[in-house]
């Protein structure tokens, strides 16, 4: 399993965001996540609106999946 620090690299975070990492994008929108429940306790309309705010991705998804191509590729 990747970590969210592995999958979201301070290069991937400075690219697409205005944080310098995943930590710093989550906390800045008020999410606390210390473990794979807090992360999945996150209502997608929340994420959704904080992402499509403050970096270049329309949804949480689609950020998440252009890291998960860029870690693989």
């Amino acid at each position: 399993m990747i970590s969210f620090t592995e999958l979201f690299t301070s290069d991937f975070m400075r690219h697409y965001t205005q944080y310098e990492s995943i930590d710093e994008l989550l906390s800045s929108g008020g999410f606390v996540v210390n473990s794979e429940e807090d992360y999945e306790a996150i209502p997608d309309e929340a994420i959704d609106a904080h992402v499509r705010k403050t970096t270049n991705f329309l949804s949480w998804k689609e950020m998440l999946t252009k890291a998960v191509d860029a870690y693989t590729h």
